[in-house]
């Protein structure tokens, strides 16, 4: 039989160990982001290499151009990280478990419910963070600048492109794909033989690993840090905010209905959504904007809903159980 210092010193092993478990996974989190930012300073490193023995200045290029390429290069690197997790990771142990059904009908419900969800969301991120600074003049003045330095405002062809559609396939795979999966890793120690279980087993193997479900805080917190994550990503208090806001809606998303295809669609309409928002033109006083907001508040938690009902979510079938 044992003892109460015996079960008191494996508690406290425990929660050591989790301890430990969640800081490496968390550190790996931020690991993602910097080998993004290291890829596109060995991609502008290259390129003003190559302007030395070619002739030409870098800074001639367009920007739009450059961003695109860095784009590229961390889309494939993405791409080819996630692939090499995929078979281990918590989205394939819960599609197995939990597959989305419902023939045609549930998958276009599911495809008008998420850009609802985006546009909804657009437009209520979008007049709060102008609320907000509109009462930080400095702040206002400094995102502007921003925005003009860095071409944020470009509605160029290329520039449209890479927001709308670029960045939701290159920052769901880094943010809800790697991050997310690592965020999951952090805060649910007792998944561990998922993702230490032989490299080679194929994704249809990992319904045979036993296993301990993630909790229902451990998939909360990750979502959290990813979507906090989300915001770092940004570079700048302004984005960083609102992102990291929406990026808690996208990881809700990601929980719910399990596949990336669905907040890579979420993310395209978001940014869509920013380009959209002059069709508002009617809204141009407090009154509007908060009869607007408060409108696009109710159509955003009845899609949420809906989109729940749509992939055969309650309260008796939680997420990976």
């Amino acid at each position: 039989m044992t003892s109460r210092w015996g079960r008191s010193y494996m508690t406290t092993r425990r929660e050591e160990v989790g301890m430990l478990n969640a800081l490496v996974w968390a550190l790996a989190c931020f690991g993602v982001v910097a080998a993004d930012i290291a890829l596109s300073v060995v991609l502008f490193s290259a390129l003003g290499v190559a302007s030395v023995f070619m002739g030409f200045s870098i800074d001639d290029l367009d920007i739009q151009l450059l961003q695109a390429a860095a784009q590229m290069a961390s889309f494939l690197m993405a791409l080819l990280w996630w692939r090499y997790l995929w078979p281990r990771s918590f989205m394939t142990r819960w599609q197995g478990e939990r597959p989305l059904g419902g023939g045609a009908g549930k998958a276009w419900r599911r495809i008008a419910c998420v850009i609802v969800i985006g546009l909804a969301l657009q437009v209520v991120v979008g007049y709060v963070t102008d609320a907000v600074l509109s009462l930080l003049p400095e702040v206002a003045a400094d995102y502007s600048e921003l925005v003009e330095e860095t071409g944020m405002g470009d509605t160029s062809y290329l520039a449209v492109l890479t927001t709308v559609l670029g960045a939701p396939f290159c920052e769901e795979l880094l943010v809800r794909g790697i991050i997310f999966e690592f965020s999951l890793r952090a805060f649910n120690p007792q998944c561990r033989p998922l993702w230490k279980r032989r490299r080679r087993a194929g994704a249809q193997d990992g319904a045979m690993v036993p296993w301990a479900a993630p909790s229902t805080w451990g998939i909360a917190a990750a979502i959290v840090l990813q979507a906090a994550i989300f915001g770092f990503m940004h570079m700048n208090w302004v984005q960083g905010c609102y992102a990291g806001a929406a990026g808690l809606i996208f990881g809700w998303v990601l929980v719910t209905t399990g596949k990336l295809r669905y907040t890579i669609l979420l993310h395209f309409a978001f940014n869509a959504g920013s380009y959209l928002m002059t069709l508002l033109w009617f809204v141009n006083t407090p009154f509007d904007v908060i009869i607007t907001v408060a409108i696009a508040g109710v159509i955003l938690v009845e899609a949420m809903r809906s989109l729940r009902q749509a992939c055969g979510m309650d309260a008796a079938r939680a997420p990976f159980r």
